[in-house]
């Protein structure tokens, strides 16, 4: 069985902690059905109603904790705790005896914990950390969160989420030589997908389609014969020069990682199809992607996108490198979470005309997984 995590937020009283652990404990838990939350005022009556505020008692509370993270973290669940904690004996104890631990130290100045003041306890009379009692600032936390108020606990946690999980770019997987022997294996239908059927009732002849990673090209050459002016790139060479051999009018196949490709200039094309390859990028990579695309789209023109979603039965196998995201079967997919696209689309301005995750959108032999369908236009 594989172990889970503690991420453990601490921080003195008013930091932050609860607001945004428990933010970072609801986007894992959409995703993560094996997380539990611990926050240290919950806790208290639970199994530390015979302590008090000494320093013993405090202590004690402590060990409890984190012995009740580390036997949870032993039968593969993963644990967000948010405590003061106020011991350094105790954070050391932790990453000795917990093998996947993470510390963010929510830390924030003085005067900020003055003036929010939460409870009263910086203007009351009883003993408080940081101020009449010692605090053993944490030396070596694995994240250090600076919150004055600057960012919105949605963009700390976002940020956070980006630092606690490596980027997939680092990894020494090569992910073209895994595609590249795929489409020699000519494994892939050469029929186009019931996606492609349905973006062809939505756009019109004569426009031109950006296909963001096109694979063995089937979508591209339906779409190309359905009168577009068809741009479709992939990362594998191989599959390119197949396409390319085929002359296929109306389309034109490059060579590119479709993040980074010169075609996103400003208002180049009408339509953008992402069809399964969202998930192939991690988020860092979409977020840019979804900016390049914006930018890159003509007014009033649309991006559409199917892609898994975590509740594909492939969510969870193999290694996970970040949030939502595994290697499996040689190579990554990050499952995407409905709600969380379309809240990311519409910041980046477009309008999200229609969104929708079941079953039926993308039967493959005996398997139905549930996937999701998003329309989103640039507004004119």
């Amino acid at each position: 069985m594989d172990k889970g995590t503690v991420y453990f937020f601490t921080g003195l009283a008013g930091a932050g902690k609860t607001t945004i652990g428990g933010l970072f404990y609801r986007r894992l838990k959409a995703t993560k059905p094996n997380v539990v939350l611990l926050d240290g005022d919950q806790i208290r009556p639970v199994f530390c109603e015979d302590t008090g505020y000494t320093h013993e008692d405090r202590l004690r509370r402590a060990w409890r904790i984190f012995r009740v993270c580390r036997m949870l973290v032993e039968q593969g669940i993963d644990v967000v705790c948010c405590s003061i904690a106020m011991y350094a004996d105790v954070r050391q104890w932790n990453r000795q005896n917990i093998d996947n631990y993470k510390e963010i130290y929510i830390k924030v100045s003085t005067e900020t914990l003055q003036r929010r003041n939460q409870k009263g306890l910086y203007t009351g009379q009883a003993a408080v950390v940081g101020v009449s009692l010692p605090f053993d600032e944490p030396q070596a936390p694995d994240i250090v969160i600076l919150n004055e108020g600057e960012e919105t606990p949605e963009a700390i946690v976002e940020r956070l989420e980006r630092e606690l999980y490596p980027n997939i770019v680092q990894n020494p997987v090569d992910n073209t030589a895994y595609w590249n022997q795929y489409y020699k294996n000519d494994v892939c239908s050469r029929q186009p997908s019931p996606f492609a059927q349905y973006v062809a009732t939505l756009v019109e002849p004569g426009r031109r389609l950006v296909e963001l990673g096109c694979g063995n090209g089937r979508d591209a050459v339906y779409l190309a014969g359905r009168g577009l002016k068809v741009t479709a790139l992939d990362i594998s060479p191989v599959a390119i020069e197949q396409l390319q051999a085929q002359a296929v009018p109306g389309a034109e196949f490059v060579c590119a990682d479709f993040v980074n490709a010169d075609i996103h200039g400003r208002g180049t094309y009408d339509y953008a199809y992402s069809r399964f390859t969202l998930h192939s990028i991690n988020q860092n990579q979409e977020q840019l992607l979804l900016q390049r695309v914006f930018a890159g789209l003509r007014s009033g023109g649309k991006l559409f996108v199917e892609v898994r979603s975590v509740h594909d039965p492939l969510f969870g196998k193999g290694r996970q490198v970040e949030r939502n995201a595994w290697f499996y079967d040689n190579h990554y997919r990050r499952f995407i979470v409905l709600a969380e696209l379309v809240e990311e689309l519409e910041r980046n301005g477009f309008l999200v005309e229609y969104a929708e995750e079941r079953r039926g959108f993308a039967p493959y032999g005996n398997d139905d997984p549930p996937v999701i369908r998003v329309v989103a236009v640039k507004p004119a």
